[in-house]
């Protein structure tokens, strides 16, 4: 299976939110449509995301300031991206040994979507689910 076989499953539109908005902006973004995670764009391209872990740097460092400190200068920049026509348990893998949860996919420089560590175990069980089913029946017939 593949990363886009993930994304058929999900929400067709992807979160962002420019790099010099606000923690506040982010955070109340987050949890409007909760999630753990928005892209960061400048100008429409992905420049970083901001994270639950990002939040919690800040809120232990300066949580009085939320409305004053901008993306750009807490979110997280050194990003791991997938294409669309990756294997998921390649993703999940990278995910796993990276200790990272969310996932931008990109098509060419487009972002097509995000994927969650969970979105990754749930593809992963189902396919897994589906191959015992085909050997049950090939070892034991049809039930």
């Amino acid at each position: 299976m593949s990363v886009k076989d993930i994304l058929k499953d999900k929400a067709s539109s992807v979160l962002s939110i420019e790099e010099d908005r606000n923690v506040l902006e982010a955070t109340q973004m987050m949890v409007g449509a909760k999630v753990g995670s928005l892209i960061v764009t400048f100008q429409g391209k992905l420049v970083g995301i901001f994270t639950e872990r990002d939040l919690m740097r800040v809120v232990a460092k300066d949580h009085a300031n939320l409305d004053k400190i901008k993306l750009k200068d807490v979110m997280t920049t050194q990003l791991t991206v997938a294409g669309p026509d990756e294997d998921v348990d390649d993703i999940l893998n990278n995910m796993i040994a990276k200790r990272f949860r969310h996932m931008p996919v990109l098509d060419g420089d487009k972002i097509i979507g995000l994927i969650s560590i969970g979105d990754a175990v749930k593809t992963k069980l189902s396919k897994t689910q589906a191959e015992m089913h085909i050997l049950r029946e090939y070892m034991y017939g049809p039930h």
